[in-house]
C-alpha cells in the first residue's frame, strides 16, 4: 500500500470520457482517502460503477457530486460492483433502496460474498487460531483481534438483482460494456470494458501506484497470486486505453503498470525463496518480519498487519509446494 502521503486531496467531479464521470466517495479513516466511483450517463438515467462506503457521510457526498454534474439519486437505474468490499460495494443496497436501482456484481464474487459474512468469520476464537498458526506473538494478537471485531461488521450481505459472467455484455443507453473476469484481488473480481470509448473499468485489479492486495476474499480452493498474475495478461489487448481504476486518478501506460505490478509480485515470491534456505519451517510471521514494507515492518496494525501476514503467506505456500519457480518461469515466458 503506497503511504499516505501519496494521496492527493478529493477531487471535484471530472468528466473523463463523453458520458463518462468521475467522482470521488470518501472512505472513512484511509488511506486511501476515497473510492473513485463512476457515473455513466444514459438517455434513461444514470449507471455507477463501484457506489463506494455505506453511511450517510458518503451518501450527502454522492448525492452532493451527482447535483454537480445535473443528476440525483432518484437518477441512478443500476450500480455494479467491481468486488464486494465495502469500499466499492457498500452503499449499493441504500442506493437501491432510495431509487430502484439494480444491484449487479459476477456470480463468482456472489458466491464469495456468502462466504465472507458467515458468522464464523467473525468469530474472535477462530480468527486468534489463524494468528496463533501464523505465529503472531501473543503481545501483538490482542490488537489485532480488537481491529477484527471491534465495531459493525465492514462486509454485509448483499443480493445482487443479476450476475455476470466473463464475456458477458451489459448493454445501456449509451454504453456497451463487457465483462472480463480479472481473480486475483478476490476471486470473483471483475473488469468491465468499453470498447467504444477505450477504457476499462478496473477496480482494484489495476491502480496507477497501490500495489492491491492479493487474495482478499477467496474460497480457498484457487491460487490468488497465480490467478492475480494471469488477470494482469488478460488486459493486455488494452495496453493502449484509458484506465479508470477504483482510487487514485484515471491513468495511461497499462503495459508499464503490468509489468511493474508483476515483477513486485515476482519479487516479493524471490525474496520468500531467498529467505527458505535460513529460515526453513519458520512461522508466517517470522518471514513477514524479514521482508520490506512500504509502511515498515514496525508500522503495520490492524487490517495492514492482517494483509501483510496474508499476502506472506501466499507467497510462502507457493514457495514451499514447490510452484513458484514455475510460476516465475510461466511469466517470464508470457512476457516475452
Amino acid at each position: 500500500m503506497a503511504p499516505a502521503q501519496a494521496f492527493r486531496p478529493r477531487p471535484a467531479p471530472a468528466r473523463v470520457r463523453d458520458g463518462v464521470w468521475a467522482i470521488a466517495s470518501p472512505i472513512p479513516g484511509g488511506p486511501p482517502p476515497y473510492t473513485l466511483t463512476y457515473v455513466l450517463e444514459g438517455s434513461d438515467g444514470i449507471r455507477i460503477v463501484d457506489p463506494g462506503w455505506s453511511g450517510e457521510a458518503n451518501l450527502r457526498a454522492l448525492r452532493s457530486s451527482l447535483a454537480d454534474i445535473g443528476f440525483a439519486l432518484h437518477d441512478v437505474r443500476a450500480v455494479v460492483a467491481t468486488h464486494h468490499h465495502p469500499d466499492h460495494l457498500g452503499i449499493a443496497p441504500r442506493l437501491r433502496e432510495l431509487s430502484g436501482a439494480r444491484i449487479i456484481m459476477s456470480a463468482d464474487e456472489r458466491t464469495v460474498l456468502a462466504h465472507q459474512v458467515r458468522p464464523e468469520r467473525r468469530d474472535p476464537r477462530l480468527y486468534r487460531l489463524q494468528l496463533e498458526a501464523w505465529g503472531v506473538p501473543d503481545d501483538r494478537q490482542g490488537d489485532m483481534i480488537r481491529s477484527f471485531t471491534d465495531g459493525p461488521p465492514l462486509i454485509l450481505d448483499v443480493e445482487p438483482d443479476a450476475v455476470v459472467g466473463d464475456g458477458d455484455e451489459l448493454d445501456w443507453p449509451g454504453h456497451s460494456l463487457r465483462v472480463v473476469m480479472t481473480p486475483g484481488h478476490t476471486d470473483g473480481h471483475l473488469c468491465l470494458v468499453d470498447a467504444d470509448r477505450a477504457v476499462v473499468y478496473t477496480g482494484d485489479h489495476v491502480l496507477p501506484g497501490i500495489n492491491s492486495g492479493i487474495g482478499l476474499g477467496t474460497l480457498g480452493r484457487s491460487n490468488p497470486l497465480a490467478d492475480y498474475l494471469a488477470s494482469l495478461e488478460r488486459l493486455a489487448p488494452y495496453d493502449d486505453w484509458l484506465i479508470l481504476p477504483g482510487h487514485e486518478q484515471p491513468f495511461e501506460g497499462l503495459r508499464a503498470r503490468r509489468a511493474v505490478l508483476t515483477a513486485h509480485h515476482l519479487r516479493r515470491t524471490a525474496e520468500v525463496m531467498r529467505l527458505l534456505p535460513e529460515l526453513g519451517e519458520a512461522t508466517v510471521w517470522e518471514y513477514a518480519s524479514r521482508l520490506p514494507w512500504t509502511a515498515g515492518w514496525s508500522g503495520l496494525r490492524g487490517f495492514g498487519l492482517h494483509s501483510a501476514l496474508l499476502q506472506t503467506e501466499r507467497h510462502l505456500v507457493l514457495v514451499r509446494e514447490g510452484h513458484a519457480e514455475d510460476l516465475l518461469g510461466r511469466v517470464a515466458d508470457a512476457q516475452g
